[in-house]
């Protein structure tokens, strides 16, 4: 599986075969932390977990435990969705690609943190994959912003004619600011909530999941996940109106 040039899976693109042989050279070179973090433990597993969550939670436990194969499989089995997850944030091109890659190395690196349960939750594998690559998907949104912000020209050097044929005015400084505080106190609130509001919330706005595939996602029924739902909202926009932002 690591040594070969040709696609490795049946349906796997080209591209997808590049991206996983660049990944691999840096998988191969970073070892998983197993001796350095508890294993999930894999007889806890709930009995009403589907077959493939149980299995995606096995491949995890033994990629923690250094076996490239069982990560391989994981790419094999997540690729499509986690890169469209990348691709959503900041669009197709060579920074959702170099996204993924990171965020494959990253899931390598931090197999052993993955916990199937916690307080009491279950964190779905899937769940967690998406959240490795948001999050590295939305540092690479932020520098980039960031970077445009920079490149920005001074107002004396704007020629007239510029300024006439530009549709939409970038941002200034404030308003990046301003965005960037509310990002900020969104992601505050979002952590202050319990886990399973914060968790459907998560999954249907940040992935824009229906109710449904939340609830089959989190492994929990429609009406809870509903209810869920509605709470957290509630929670969420009175913890931002006690911060003074508007939900």
């Amino acid at each position: 599986m690591w040594a070969g040039t040709e696609p490795a899976y049946r349906g796997q693109t080209p591209a997808d075969a590049n991206r996983m042989q660049v990944f691999q050279k840096n998988v191969t070179s970073a070892p998983a932390h197993a001796a350095q973090a508890e294993l999930p433990i894999l007889s806890r597993m709930k009995p009403d977990l589907d077959a493939d969550t149980r299995s995606l939670q096995a491949l995890i436990a033994a990629a923690a435990q250094g076996d490239h194969a069982s990560f391989a499989r994981i790419y094999e089995r997540t690729h499509t969705h986690l890169f469209g997850v990348a691709v959503r944030i900041l669009g197709q091109g060579q920074a959702a690609e170099d996204v993924l890659q990171e965020a494959y190395v990253s899931i390598w690196k931090s197999a052993a943190g993955y916990r199937s349960e916690v307080d009491g939750q279950t964190i779905q594998p899937m769940t967690w994959l998406i959240a490795i690559v948001r999050n590295k998907a939305l540092d690479a949104y932020r520098s980039r912003a960031r970077r445009k912000e920079s490149e920005l020209p001074e107002s004396g050097d704007v020629d007239e004619e510029d300024t006439e044929t530009t549709a939409t005015p970038a941002p200034s400084a404030a308003q990046l600011f301003e965005q960037a505080t509310q990002a900020l106190h969104i992601e505050g609130c979002m952590n202050a909530l319990e886990g399973s509001h914060r968790q459907s919330l998560a999954l249907a706005y940040y992935q824009g999941l229906s109710h449904t595939e939340v609830a089959a996602q989190m492994g929990a029924p429609l009406g809870s996940v509903k209810a869920w739902i509605r709470r957290g909202l509630e929670k969420l926009k009175g913890c931002l109106a006690a911060q003074g932002v508007v939900a």
